[in-house]
């Protein structure tokens, strides 16, 4: 017994009750519920370990190591994880009102509709005499945490801290977050979508290449975020340019978009002689007609083209990174070494697009290869593509179809084809 009352277990004992807890849960004999009420599993190894419905109720567990570990419905409830590595942990449906989650790593971590809201926890006094002792808990402090890639989708958030914590890549998707502190953290490529966002502040955030579309931004302030590249809906705009935040404005090139496309092929033909580069990075470009015309080269970067036509023309070492092309029609172009990182291309179509390399800077020079990597093809067509050795990796291709598109040789790690139609 620690000097707070808390019962210490060593790594014998928490692989016993392992194995108990497993013959509960398939309502074998002599198994028992899991129960770490009050313990002390500071620096305690439970990687790996399944302990799904167990329960930690003011548990001490900072430091612990839990990485890989099936946690789905249990009552973390004011618990103590500061500084646990929970990496690739199922916290699926898990209780973590009140808990301490300051410098966590829960990178990768599944937390689909946990529970992340405030708890407070009184218990009676270790010593015997009446009363109880002071309250722990409170509102979740989440400070300084690493969630990367973690996947939060409908979890329940409210009055949380979560300053400077690293959201990069989370999904968010349907989850409710009210008057959470989000100052300074990192929504790259974060997932949004039907989240709603109440009284929330978001000042100094990063959400760039994050989908907010279809988000409620209700009493949310965004005035000194940088969503540069975020996806975002006519609503979302209009609020943040109600909340006067420049880097939500787009370029307006509709005037000059026909002289700035003759000064590139003047910039081709002479070898960058004459004319200039196109660079539309930042442009309005939704239901541009672009088509069958040879922008090789040119800067599309953070560029908002939703439903633009760039049908058989020439895309070669483009720059489309972190732009919004959705429902944009890339019909048998030319896209051989182009960068389409964290771009957003759901229901895009790229039928008998050529995605192959090319080599730069002649035969002594290096050959390039297409950067589709993190990039959101959700239900977008592939069919007949030619993917060769492009970098899929982190990509989703949900719902896509790739059905006679050539993949040989390329980078999938960590790419995501659910629900995919593939030959």
């Amino acid at each position: 017994m620690t000097a707070a009352g808390h019962l210490k277990l060593d790594r014998v004992a928490l692989r016993e009750m392992a194995h108990s807890h497993a013959r509960f849960r398939k309502g074998e004999p002599y198994g028992q519920r899991a129960k770490f009420t009050f313990q002390d599993l500071a620096g305690a190894d439970l990687d790996g370990l399944d302990f799904a419905g167990a329960d930690f109720t003011g548990a001490r567990m900072r430091g612990c190591s839990a990485r890989g570990a099936n946690l789905r419905g249990a009552s973390l409830f004011c618990t103590d994880l500061r500084f646990a590595r929970l990496r690739g942990a199922d916290l699926s449906g898990a209780d973590l009102r009140g808990a301490t989650l300051r410098g966590t790593d829960l990178t990768g971590a599944k937390m689909i509709a946990c529970d992340l809201r405030e708890g407070k926890l009184s218990r009676q006094r270790h010593d015997g005499s009446n009363g109880t002792e002071p309250a722990t808990g409170g509102v979740v402090d989440a400070a300084t945490a690493v969630m990367k890639g973690a996947d939060l989708s409908r979890a329940q958030l409210d009055g949380t801290i979560a300053m400077q914590v690293d959201l990069t890549d989370v999904k968010f998707a349907g989850a409710t977050l009210v008057r959470v502190d989000f100052r300074n953290a990192d929504f790259t490529g974060a997932d949004l979508r039907e989240a709603e966002l109440r009284a929330c502040d978001l000042a100094g955030a990063t959400l760039r290449g994050a989908v907010v579309a279809g988000a409620l931004l209700q009493g949310t302030s965004l005035a000194r975020a940088d969503v540069t590249g975020a996806i975002l809906d006519r609503a979302a705009r209009e609020a943040l340019a109600a909340g006067g935040n420049a880097s939500a404005r787009l370029r307006d090139v509709r005037a000059g978009l026909a002289a700035m496309v003759e000064a590139h092929a003047a910039w081709i033909a002479t070898q960058g002689a004459q004319g200039e580069r196109l660079d539309l990075a930042g442009a309005d470009l939704s239901g541009a007609v672009l088509a069958g015309l040879d922008l090789s080269g040119a800067s599309f970067r953070n560029a908002h083209a939703p439903a633009a036509d760039f049908a058989r023309s020439s895309l070669v070492l483009c720059d489309l990174s972190f732009g919004d092309f959705s429902s944009a029609d890339f019909t048998r172009t030319d896209l051989r070494a182009a960068t389409l990182k964290r771009g957003y291309f759901a229901q895009a179509r790229f039928a008998q697009a050529d995605f192959r390399p090319v080599r730069v800077g002649g035969p002594d020079g290096q050959t390039m290869s297409a950067n589709l990597e993190l990039g959101r093809f959700w239900r977008a067509g592939f069919a007949g593509a030619m993917l060769t050795r492009a970098s899929l990796a982190g990509a989703e291709f949900d719902g896509a179809d790739l059905r006679g598109a050539d993949l040989r040789d390329c980078v999938v790690a960590d790419a995501r084809f659910e629900g995919a139609q593939r030959d």
